[in-house]
């Protein structure tokens, strides 16, 4: 199982949010995991606008069957999930740390999709409660910002290359 240094309670809602979101892609054959090993960690990223509804700090993370199309910047194969862990923003000064697990938005490649290219959403509570969205309005739309990318956000990082920071030349 992947090792995440996150609160346990929103992992288990995750489990959970799966099993549920499982029952909504029933017809589509898919395969729901048990844990995260079949995932990899893609991408964070901060929203800090407490009005908006997707405030908070999010981690993303794909499964095994799109990390290819994550390299090449897209088209995914049905079967694709990308998901995303959101904390709540915790204010500490001037610091903004990762406070409480406050949803899991999901994000599936399925055929007959096709108002939403192709994807189908779910959003999860921290309790893995089903949330009430309008998957165009609430998510597609927003996504098609990205639509030469298969209209996936997440970009690979290049986690371990260290070619592409810029060390300071200081030192030893």
């Amino acid at each position: 199982m992947l090792s995440v240094t996150r609160p346990s309670s929103l992992l288990s809602a995750l489990l959970v949010g799966l099993l549920a979101f499982g029952t909504l892609a029933a017809d589509e054959d898919s395969a729901i995991p048990e844990n995260l090993s079949d995932y990899r960690f893609v991408n964070a990223l901060v929203i800090n606008d407490p009005d908006n509804p997707l405030f908070g700090f999010h981690h993303f993370y794909v499964n095994d069957v799109g990390i290819d199309a994550l390299q090449q910047g897209g088209p995914y194969s049905k079967g694709t999930i990308f998901l995303g862990l959101v904390y709540e923003v915790a204010e500490d000064g001037k610091t903004l740390n990762e406070g409480q697990g406050a949803a899991i938005a999901l994000m599936e490649k399925v055929a007959g999709a096709e108002d939403t290219g192709g994807w189908r959403f779910a959003q999860l509570d921290q309790a893995g409660n089903r949330m009430s969205i309008d998957p165009v309005k609430d998510c597609f739309d927003c996504h098609t910002q990205v639509a030469d990318r298969d209209y996936v956000f997440s970009q690979p990082l290049h986690v371990g290359e260290l070619t592409n920071l810029a060390l300071g030349g200081g030192g030893d």
